[in-house]
């Protein structure tokens, strides 16, 4: 796997944190903390610097949803429903705290564009951009981008291993470039993140190690 430097163009350059929660993270113990979430803060900031336009998505789950685990134990159990792979612990509630953005980040009507997933109970996307897991149901988020002639889109966000990775495929299938900034995501389970990275590469997805190896055209020469 190689990391690279990339230029590009801030116009047609948009940025997305993919479910930058707090439900993801230590200050929501009981849900699912991703080690390291806190820690992304910094560099999705640093993603918004080299965008035209930001957008944002969120997990905003009702409560008692068919893929709720019923102890944690009972997590990544099969579900088997046609929207509902397997089960995890309650998470980004709407209401609750779990759904509100990480500290330090923007308020989310600073986005340029949010988008909200996972409120139908017997539903659990994980991609940003579409309702379904057959990708036909679009929350608005690929329409957005096109109707601003947006080119690349840099990601981060939580987690890389989920719904990271899942929006990431959704938008190289729409013919976007993508840039994942290693920096701005963790993974659930960060013994698989060099192998999600190594399938990103291998879709065409460019890694890069931080958002200063991403350069606007005309800045380093």
């Amino acid at each position: 796997m190689s990391l690279e430097t990339i230029k590009i163009d801030r116009k047609t350059t948009a940025s997305i944190d993919v479910d930058p929660q707090q439900g993801f993270s230590e200050l929501c113990p009981k849900e699912l903390p991703v080690v390291g979430a806190l820690e992304i803060v910094e560099q999705l900031l640093l993603n918004h610097t080299k965008a035209s336009v930001t957008l944002v998505s969120r997990d905003m789950h009702p409560p008692g949803a068919a893929w709720e685990a019923e102890t944690p134990a009972n997590m990544l159990e099969p579900v088997g429903l046609p929207e509902v792979d397997i089960k995890w612990n309650p998470h980004c509630v709407v209401g609750t705290q779990g759904v509100e953005l990480l500290p330090g980040l923007p308020a989310i009507r600073e986005y340029d564009f949010q988008i909200n997933k996972g409120i139908d109970p017997d539903a659990h996307p994980y991609g940003a951009f579409y309702h379904d897991q057959a990708d036909t149901l679009s929350t608005g988020g690929i329409e957005f981008l096109q109707a601003k002639g947006i080119e690349t889109v840099i990601v981060g966000g939580l987690a890389l291993d989920f719904c990271v990775k899942k929006s990431i495929e959704q938008l190289v299938a729409a013919k976007f470039k993508v840039i994942l900034n290693l920096a701005s995501t963790r993974a659930v389970f960060p013994e698989n993140a060099d192998a999600v990275a190594h399938e990103l590469a291998k879709i065409g997805v460019i890694l890069v190690e931080d958002a200063a190896a991403i350069l606007p055209r005309g800045e380093d020469e």
